[in-house]
């Protein structure tokens, strides 16, 4: 039988607005943009954001091993080091090595939007299908209600007035919280992304100068994030240390092996609900509750 690595798929809450940016300004409608994926252009936490910090988180919670093998101060690269052996290290006398787990970005998967029927959330069928959902969309003008819902054959998603084709959509997505499920509204394809990149949160702020201590001069800028109640989900695939070498050393091999890869990746997520993720931490963004931490990732 062929080798299958484990696979770990998280589901996570937004507690606070999410801001993973793209880096420096752009022209538009705000200066200070997030990363979206390119085909669909809707919002994602890339891999490489939720990795860096779970790395840093993890490396806290393990002796001597903050902040050198955080990445901060070079690593250790020793073959019994749970932080290098689960996100990999470079540049020591080992060599290098690619790391255990392999994270990939965060999707939307229900994101919160006001209607007159109060707060909803909007999913569609390209992101059940994602999770081995199958469910029939409706067409571009109409949408399907949760029971939950409650609503007069039409129903607003922002400044959009849709009709309901029927209130009996019921997905099962389990780990996200039930008030979640039975608000839910499911759009298509096509008017997923306009929904979303239409109600995402929009902040203006601007710069202190540190001399005054007042507002710098032309130092207004506006930045956006995903909103609070967002829910994502993202998966974590997780090797076999006894396939790798470290040195001439299976790694962990004395310590766990793939189980201790796994509570080190978990021990890091923990502290996402306190710590945050992205950017804007000092301005009261960044929170994120991993749903189902206790069920180890289970699918």
């Amino acid at each position: 039988m062929a080798y299958q690595p484990d696979k770990l798929r998280y589901f996570a809450l937004a507690l606070d607005p999410i801001h993973v940016g793209t880096g420096g300004y752009r022209l538009g409608r705000v200066d200070m943009t997030i990363v979206r994926e390119p085909g669909t252009n809707l919002p994602k936490i890339p891999g490489t954001s939720i990795s860096g910090a779970a790395r840093t988180y993890a490396a806290m919670q393990e002796n001597d091993k903050f902040p050198r093998c955080a990445g901060q101060s070079g690593h250790c690269g020793q073959p019994d080091c749970p932080i290098c052996v689960t996100f990999g290290f470079a540049g020591t006398q080992n060599g290098s090595f690619q790391g255990l787990a392999q994270f990939f970005d965060a999707r939307l998967l229900f994101f919160p939007v006001h209607s007159l029927a109060g707060p909803v959330w909007v999913t569609c069928p390209e992101a059940l299908n994602d999770l081995e959902i199958t469910t029939n969309g409706p067409v571009d003008e109409q949408v399907r209600v949760a029971s939950g819902v409650k609503q007069s054959g039409r129903l607003n998603l922002g400044w959009l007035m849709l009709e309901v084709a029927s209130n009996n959509f019921a997905p099962q997505v389990t780990h996200v919280p039930q008030e979640i499920l039975i608000r839910s509204v499911l759009v298509s394809n096509k008017m997923f992304g306009h929904i979303v990149n239409d109600n995402l949160e929009v902040r203006t702020s601007v710069s202190i100068d540190p001399q005054t201590g007042a507002a710098a001069n032309q130092a207004l800028f506006t930045y956006e994030a995903l909103p609070r109640a967002s829910v994502l989900y993202f998966e974590v695939v997780v090797s076999d240390s006894k396939f790798y070498k470290i040195g001439n050393q299976t790694p962990l091999q004395d310590n766990g092996g793939k189980q201790k890869v796994i509570q080190t990746i978990q021990k890091g997520l923990a502290l996402f609900e306190t710590l945050g993720v992205g950017g804007m931490n000092t301005r009261g963004m960044g929170r994120l509750r991993v749903l189902n931490l206790s069920a180890g990732g289970a699918q």
